[in-house]
């Protein structure tokens, strides 16, 4: 028979991403990277949801800061509107006649 080949080891951080979309968005920031003349920080694309990344402090840093800033231009602050001071929409539903104590309407 042929030689036997042994496994290879290869050293790095697993990234497990909760979606897909998570994962290609790393792997956007990778291409990003590589346009500048530097090498690829992915080792391996494992599955939807995993990457083996090298270890490195300056590349994790760099993963994290495009993360945060991705759901920050993905996320809105709740504003509460106060109904009763809000003008009212046009087009919108018809005011309800309301009923004075003496029967009238107003």
């Amino acid at each position: 028979g042929g030689a036997r080949r042994m496994p290879e080891a290869t050293s790095g951080v697993l990234l497990t991403c909760d979606c897909p979309a998570m994962k290609q968005f790393v792997l956007k920031v990778d291409e990003e990277k590589r346009s500048s003349l530097a090498d690829s920080f992915v080792l391996r694309d494992l599955d939807d949801t995993h990457l083996l990344l090298r270890n490195d402090a300056q590349i994790l840093a760099l993963i994290h800061r495009r993360i945060d800033e991705l759901q920050d231009s993905n996320s809105y602050e709740r504003v509460e509107v106060d109904v009763q001071s809000a003008p009212p929409e046009k087009g919108g539903p018809a005011k309800k006649k309301s009923r004075r104590d003496d029967g009238s309407t107003v």
